[in-house]
């Protein structure tokens, strides 16, 4: 990773600072020497465009533009520019970088082993002041949007991002300083029901269907907090949650699960093994997030702390059999 810095200049316009102006320059005029195939911004406050898309010396080479309110994305998009929808959410600069460029590689607009130079504010609040230039290899590990999209047969691929966003948030932040670790059940809601029981309390059962959207901020930070709690979320192709705190069911005989994996692991194999249902596990001990389908993992994601990036890994495969309360996370 290389990282350029310029005096901090404040956006106090419309129009692209001085500095702004000197690091989008260096960036179109070094990309290719530096091997970098893009430009990335991430701006702060109100931005002309049109600018921008002048400023860039190399036209072949895309800029992508992280923004998050629909205006923006309409205006990035008829400036010429590529808009990078990400949520509006308050995140350090790293994890705001990384979020982008995930959101980026998904989308197939950049390739998972390509260079891309980052515009940000690295010092200053509201200023483009850093620029970076950064290997995805190195961030986003196997990462391609076949990974997701070879999953859509079954769950939606924007259902399914949202619960694997939700579960890596989880198993990075774990809930008021506390490791905390989780299963959620997507998909086949009907069969999925009839496999499960409640613990006698279900935090959103009395809600309206939109009140229960995954998609929804508010939504994603409750099922947070509830995940502190025993069982399973229960949630449908569109993203609704159906159900909270209800213990998986189903059987777990002639399963195969690598070893250490503890009671979720084996609730996530089993439930997915007799309905068409995904499962997404949040280990405690490690805030590893793992994907089971048919009753295997698919994927496996390393958790994202100390700013380093979500890595998608092709999953372990070590055969013998381990009892389910033999796991050392617990679940």
């Amino acid at each position: 990773m290389t990282t350029l810095g310029v005096r901090p200049a404040f956006v106090t316009s419309h129009v692209p600072t001085k500095a702004m102006t000197s690091l989008l320059e260096l960036a179109c005029t070094n990309a290719p020497r530096l091997g970098a195939e893009g430009i990335l911004v991430l701006p702060e406050g109100p931005t002309d465009w049109d600018a921008i898309r002048a400023l860039n010396v190399a036209d072949d080479l895309p800029v992508l533009v992280a923004v998050s309110s629909p205006r923006n994305i309409e205006a990035v998009r008829k400036a010429g520019l590529i808009p990078i929808e990400v949520d509006p959410v308050e995140v350090a600069i790293a994890e705001r970088i990384t979020l982008a460029l995930i959101e980026a590689v998904a989308n197939d607009q950049l390739r998972a082993g390509a260079k891309i130079a980052v515009l940000y504010s690295g010092f200053e609040a509201e200023t483009l002041d850093s620029l970076t230039v950064i290997r995805l290899g190195e961030h986003l590990e196997r990462l391609s949007s076949r990974d997701l999209r070879a999953l859509e047969t079954s769950v939606p691929f924007e259902t399914l991002k949202a619960v694997v966003d939700v579960a890596v948030e989880i198993g990075r932040e774990g809930r008021e300083g506390k490791a905390v670790g989780t299963l959620i059940v997507v998909g086949d809601v009907r069969n999925v029901l009839a496999r499960t029981h409640t613990l006698g309390f279900d935090p959103f059962k009395g809600y309206r269907r939109k009140e229960r959207n995954l998609r929804d901020l508010r939504v994603r930070e409750a099922i947070k907090e509830i995940a502190q709690m025993d069982g399973a979320f229960v949630v449908a192709r569109d993203g609704t949650v159906e159900g909270a705190c209800r213990i998986i069911d189903a059987p777990n005989t002639g399963l195969t699960l690598p070893k250490g994996l503890g009671t979720r692991h084996w609730a996530a194999a089993a439930i997915t093994a007799v309905t068409n249902a995904l499962a997404v596990v949040v280990s405690q001990s490690t805030g590893t997030v793992r994907l089971f389908q048919d009753g295997e993992i698919i994927l496996r994601i390393a958790p994202m702390r100390h700013a380093r990036a979500m890595k998608w890994h092709d999953a372990e495969t070590e055969p013998p059999v381990v009892r389910p309360d033999k796991g050392r996370d617990g679940g």
